[in-house]
């Protein structure tokens, strides 16, 4: 299985598994989603859009309370703004795929770290288990006056 370009006939899939994991993500219409895909460096699905990843260069200009806090940490990053896995996605290695896809673009463009954020409260506990299982280490915590806290995560691709 290999992740592949985004089209727009991906975005009602997409949409749909953002709508049902909202609670973790930020919301998406259609419009941005476009956006996303757009200013991402990095974006692919797997299973028609059943399975989503959006990255950005840490240098890029896009700015985010994420990007920055990153920012003042790491150097050479990806950073993972969104990864979506719908249901029926679930368990047949998606997350794994995208992954693995995303840390190959990181280390062609040159990048020394992937990194990410994980939410604490609300938690989702799963992601945090997720990367932890397949290399990422906890960079820190970070609780923003919107109510959102969560753990950034990060994994060194290269000395």
């Amino acid at each position: 299985m290999t992740p592949a370009e985004i089209k727009p006939r991906h975005y009602p899939a997409i949409l749909r598994s953002n709508a049902r994991f909202v609670h973790w993500l930020s919301p998406l219409d259609e419009g941005d989603l476009s956006e996303l895909q757009n200013r991402s460096d990095y974006a692919r699905q797997l299973y028609e859009g059943e399975a989503a990843m959006f990255a950005y260069d840490g240098g890029s200009d896009y700015r985010h309370k994420h990007v920055e806090w990153l920012s003042a940490h790491l150097d050479r990053y990806l950073y993972i703004d969104r990864i979506i896995v719908g249901e029926s996605a679930q368990g047949r290695g998606a997350g794994r795929a995208l992954y693995s896809d995303l840390e190959n673009f990181a280390r062609q463009a040159g990048h020394i770290h992937l990194a990410c954020e994980v939410n604490t409260a609300p938690n989702n506990p799963g992601s945090h288990t997720f990367h932890l299982n397949t290399g990422f280490t906890p960079l820190g915590d970070a609780d923003y006056a919107d109510g959102l806290s969560v753990r950034y995560y990060v994994r060194k691709l290269q000395d």
